[in-house]
């Protein structure tokens, strides 16, 4: 086979189905996620995975030459899904799956692993389980490339990958083009998530220069590739010879580590038991990141594997960041800006891990025992005639006409060196004519570390000066900062200085995204007059261009076509305003006007597709269509999957099947579509645009995709209508558009809320509208606005989530616990099968501290319904606890299967465990010590359909205290005393994910010590635990800076501080029971419910 083959076609893939998509929109605002912001809006919710697989027909694209063969799934992100060395047996040098079986890792919920993931523009993809359109390029060298795109549902920025193939060669290469078709500013990173199959002779490698290594955000540093030090909490420096962070077996927990720096360009995996691997290349000066991460090799880690996969087992994912060398670490792509890069793998085999590697080559030469060389040259294709140099001090042996192929590398392993040549040998390989292609020098590194450990910026009232808070802002706005808002910086800095245009600008450009057009306008404006307040002609067009934007929004074209004309004096915002201004130009009829401008704006940037884009539009209008479709075909040549101009070219052809096909007649690619057309005033096509897509049958794919149909191309549709005079077919769209189903309603773009707005202003019952418009408010964090338009809607429509909105919005801005009862009533009234509105209304009452005992009783009836979810299942759990139920308790969580969330682990193992040792302190106390032993036994070893395992670091000091007493009552004291001891010697705890000093463990830590007899050790402990609550209580919490992971899927806002105090005054209680003063726990106890009526543990030190 010397050709490459390529193909789209369909396979049949055993698949884990998931739950609908929420109707809900999910607001999720300080939410975690991979260190970054975990918001989800406007993408569609999933928190439902199914335990039953089924065949399931997926599109998959195909390449395959004579050394390589990939499987890719377009409709899950465009992942590659298989990839296969045939010059090694068909070895998966990347994770095989033999199913689908997403687990709830993704930043929507759903997530698979193995194969290759491409992440942007944030880590997971926000559209990792969306489909991607596809297109199979054929070069003329014989070349294929695989291209899937996307519009990014988050910002509706265009990210498009290409896997390309080359005749006889094995080289796999990964051809980015990340497009900002927005005229915003936009933040993006760009990581590639290869997974690899691990097992105890699986090695991942880096670059020799690589002596340490950090964790997300350089919050923590390790030693590498030895840890001499604690890492993710473990003290590896205890664990000499099980230290080796490239080998799986050796690290416990979830972990990740990424290279700080390096001088090469390379890294990879080597699987000993296959005898091959993979070798990853990239331009390290753009192409830094380099990353290893796994789930561990404990019970935990193990939990996970099985979510994800039936027999594929452990993984390592090695991944590869481009723009970034840490997670979270974002970018920038200015409007209209587009960035590409090419990233290559290639398999290699029978050598072991690589010291030197590029496209072509790789070598390895490494020092085994008795000064023995292991020398060996790989290669990603047939090379033959090499020269290679092998330099051993100052002697040189030359090996001519070598020949290397992806199946036969060259390897010695005969060779020695003298003692002390270490660090004087290297290898060079040469072509015939002498051209050096690769070489390696052996020699010592230096322990030197340039880069440092992060460290959090200080509040804006304790930061020094304006430029650190400016940049402090910039800081938290590039990197979508969960839980610390920029704004808060800015406004200092303006604060002490009113003439900070730093500051104001990027104030304004804050507004600018979340809609707040007039109080952007204003900032822009104060920026400009004092940037020209000693000179008209500012460094910087940046205020320009977005006071010039503000106006265009507005309908101000005449103020805004100055503004950016005066920007275009700037260069870096040249391209952007000049296309604004062709724009603008088309808008007034000036073609010939609107031409030079964007001749002017592709002068500066030749990537701007809607430069390109707009030039074929004004040419279709003066007639001169073959030009039109010249420039369409040059840009399509470079970005096949730009849906506009695969549209406008439809329009040309009179043929506009293949666009269907391609976009599914998606509804977000055709509202994009239209208010493409709709910006430079081609309001017909426009219309054009929306009317194919409501007379065209709307695509299906494997994977769910409730935004493909939306009430606001109806609402967009009587809005270009009005725009052209139409105003009959305005008002039948209006009407149509009310009528319409408001699921999956969730608006996100500026222009949309321009449309929503607009529909509002004309007086009518437009509920639909109304909703839609405050979902978008409410995400922006317009909530107040977000309420008016609600309730404006609540008036004539009877929609059970309207009302829940209206409930999570009460309790959340307003405090009204009576106004927010209310809401959620009527949510349940309208929907009654909703179990997501049921679940939250249940959080709201435990949020009001309504009776548990009230709450358990009226849901009650709702088991069934209840059972669906598994996070409403654990609630119940612990309703049965906090009354004593715990037989319910096993018989509920034994009876189904769980699913956790990546970092939210152990809420099902905290409520089953609880019970079983209480089901085994009342078997204790019946004298049923066998019984006792079985339940105590149980929550030691927790049954795999809890779906989670207990965390290594976490402690278990009680169930080692309980099982000792029931060892105790057996008889077996010598057992009971092992027990004893081993609880007695925890210390910290793992608690929320992050390790604690002390727990509710350390009570039982000090009940252990008297079991022991060493009764003064047990008081010292208690008074520990007494002073660290003390402390705790008057501590002012706050989110951990540097949180990689919490999900916090509760959509009613957290109050960290009561929560604080709750836990830190119940710790001060177990330390007084312990202590033996049991009035003042039970007074404490008492406090605590009467601000947490749920507390279990209060309750029983209070009630018993």
């Amino acid at each position: 086979m010397k050709e490459v083959f390529a193909s789209i076609g369909s396979q049949s893939i055993p698949t884990y189905g998931l739950g609908k998509p929420e109707v809900n929109p999910v607001f999720f605002e300080k939410r975690v996620y991979q260190g970054s912001s975990g918001k989800v809006y406007p993408v569609p919710f999933i928190d439902k995975v199914f335990d039953e697989k089924e065949k399931m027909d997926y599109v998959v694209a195909s390449l395959e030459n004579e050394f390589v063969k990939l499987e890719m799934l377009p409709e899950i992100g465009g992942r590659i899904f298989r990839a296969q060395d045939k010059a090694n047996n068909s070895y998966d040098f990347f994770y095989p799956q033999e199913v689908i079986k997403p687990a709830l890792v993704g930043l929507a919920g759903p997530w698979i692993s193995g194969g290759v993931e491409f992440n942007w523009p944030q880590h997971h993809r926000p559209g990792t389980y969306l489909p991607t359109d596809v297109y199979i390029e054929n070069e003329p060298d014989g070349a294929k490339t695989v291209w899937m795109s996307e519009y990014d549902p988050m910002n509706r920025m265009k990210g498009m990958h290409g896997i390309r193939l080359r005749p006889g060669s094995a080289l796999i290469e990964l051809r980015a083009r990340l497009y900002n078709r927005t005229p915003l500013v936009q933040t993006f990173l760009w990581w590639v998530n290869v997974a690899v199959q691990v097992h105890e002779d699986y090695e991942s490698f880096f670059p020799t220069d690589v002596h340490y290594v950090a964790d997300h955000a350089v919050r923590a540093m390790s030693s590498f590739p030895y840890a001499e030090n604690y890492y993710y909490g473990i003290p590896y420096h205890e664990r000499i010879g099980r230290n080796d962070l490239r080998r799986y077996q050796n690290i416990p927990v979830p972990t990740s580590y990424m290279v700080c720096e390096t001088a090469f360009d390379f890294f990879g995996g080597y699987d000993h038991q296959a005898g091959g691997g993979f070798i990853h290349v990239a331009d390290r000066h753009i192409a830094p990141g380099k990353k290893q991460w796994t789930w561990g090799n404990a019970e935990f880690g193990q939990a996970w594997d099985r979510e994800l996969t039936d027999r594929g087992g452990p993984y390592f994912e090695l991944m590869a960041g481009v723009y970034t060398d840490n997670q979270p670490d974002f970018s920038y792509l200015v409007p209209y800006e587009t960035k590409t890069f090419s990233q290559y793998w290639w398999p290699y085999q029978k050598l072991g891990p690589v010291q030197q590697a590029n496209q072509d080559l790789a070598i390895r030469l490494e020092l085994l025992a008795g000064n023995r060389l292991d020398v060996g040259v790989a290669s990603s294709r047939n090379r033959s005639g090499l020269r290679l140099i092998l330099k051993r001090g100052q002697e040189d042996t030359v090996f001519d006409q070598v020949d290397v192929s992806p199946s036969a590398p060259w390897r010695r392993t005969d060779l020695m060196i003298e003692a002390g040549q270490e660090n004087e040998v290297s290898l060079r390989i040469a072509d015939a004519s002498g051209r050096e292609l690769l070489s390696y020098h052996r020699k010592e590194n230096t322990a030197v570390r340039t880069r440092s450990v992060a460290k959090e910026p200080s509040l804006p009232s304790e930061t020094k000066n304006s430029s650190e808070l400016n940049l402090i802002g910039e800081h938290l706005e590039q990197y979508r900062h969960p839980t610390r808002y920029p704004e808060i910086y800015w406004q200092e800095a303006i604060r002490r200085n009113p003439r900070d245009y730093h500051a104001l600008i990027a104030l304004g450009k804050e507004s600018l995204k979340r809609g707040l057009l007039g109080e952007a306008t204003g900032k822009f404006r104060e920026a400009v007059q004092i940037l020209t307040s000693y000179h008209p002609n500012p460094e910087t067009g940046e205020a320009h261009y977005f006071l010039g934007l503000c106006c265009l929004f507005q309908e101000g074209t005449d103020e805004a076509y100055g503004y950016l004309y005066k920007a275009t004096w700037n260069y870096a915002w040249r391209s952007a305003a000049h296309y604004l201004l062709a724009a603008i130009d088309c808008r007034r009829g000036g073609v010939e006007q609107a031409l030079v401008h964007l001749e002017a704006s592709l002068d500066t940037n030749r990537q701007n597709n809607r430069a390109f884009i707009l030039k074929a539009i004004l040419k279709r209008y003066q007639h001169r269509t073959s030009e039109a479709l010249q420039e369409l075909d040059s840009l399509l040549k470079i970005d096949p999957l730009d849906q506009w101009a695969r549209f406008e070219r439809s329009i040309l052809t009179g043929d506009f099947e293949e666009f269907f096909v391609g976009t599914r007649n998606d509804a977000q690619t055709l509202i994009d579509i239209a208010f493409d057309y709709a910006e430079a005033g081609f309001f017909n096509d426009a219309i054009a645009a929306i009317e194919l897509h409501h007379r065209s049958e709307v695509g299906e794919s494997a994977v769910s995709n409730p935004l493909k149909t939306s009430a606001m191309t109806q609402y967009l549709l009587a809005w270009l209508y009005a725009k052209t005079g139409q105003q009959e077919s305005s008002i039948e769209a209006l009407g149509v558009a009310s009528s319409s189903n408001p699921d999956y309603f969730f608006p996100s773009r500026i222009r949309e809320q321009l449309v929503l707005e607009w529909v509002l202003s004309l007086g009518g019952d437009f509920s639909v509208a109304a909703y839609g418009l405050g979902n978008y408010y409410y995400d922006k964090k317009r909530q107040e606005e977000a309420i008016d338009v609600w309730e404006r809607a609540a008036e004539k429509m009877a929609y059970g989530t309207l009302f829940r909105n209206l409930g999570i919005a009460y309790w959340n801005q307003r405090n009204d616990g009576v106004k927010a009862r209310s809401a959620f009533e009527m949510a349940i009234h309208l929907a009654p099968t909703d179990v997501r509105i049921l679940f939250e209304y249940d959080q709201l009452r435990k949020k009001m501290n309504d009776s548990p005992l009230e709450r358990l009783s009226y849901l009650e009836p709702f088991q069934d319904a209840i059972r669906k979810r598994d996070d409403f299942s654990v609630e119940l759990a612990a309703l049965y606890n906090f009354t004593g139920q715990y037989e319910k308790v096993l018989k509920l969580l034994e009876s189904k299967r769980f699913h956790p969330w990546e970092g939210g682990e152990g809420q099902v193992l905290r409520q089953y465990s609880y019970a079983c040792l209480k089901l085994a302190e009342i078997a204790l106390g019946n004298g049923n010590a066998e019984e006792a032993l079985r339940y105590v036994e149980m929550a030691d070893d927790t049954p795999d359909n809890l779906g989670e395992k207990y965390h290594p670091l976490q402690a278990k000091a009680q169930i080692h205290y309980w099982m000792g007493l029931v060892y105790k009552a057996l008889g077996r004291s010598e057992e009971a005393e092992v027990l004893f001891k081993r609880s007695a010697a925890e210390q910290g705890d793992f608690v929320d994910m992050a390790v604690s000093a002390h727990s509710e463990m350390t009570y039982y830590v000090a009940m252990s010590l008297r079991e022991l007899g060493l009764v003064d050790q047990a008081e010292l402990v208690l008074r520990e635990l007494k002073e660290y609550g003390i402390r705790k209580l008057n501590e002012e919490v706050k989110i951990d800076y540097f949180a990689t992971s919490l999900p916090l899927l509760l959509v009613f806002d957290e109050d960290l501080n009561a929560r604080n105090k709750s836990e830190s005054n119940y710790l001060i209680a177990l330390a007084e029971a312990g202590l033996g003063n049991t009035e003042a726990a039970k007074h404490i106890a008492g406090e605590i419910l009467k601000q947490n009526a749920m507390h279990v543990g209060a309750n029983i030190l209070k009630n018993g």
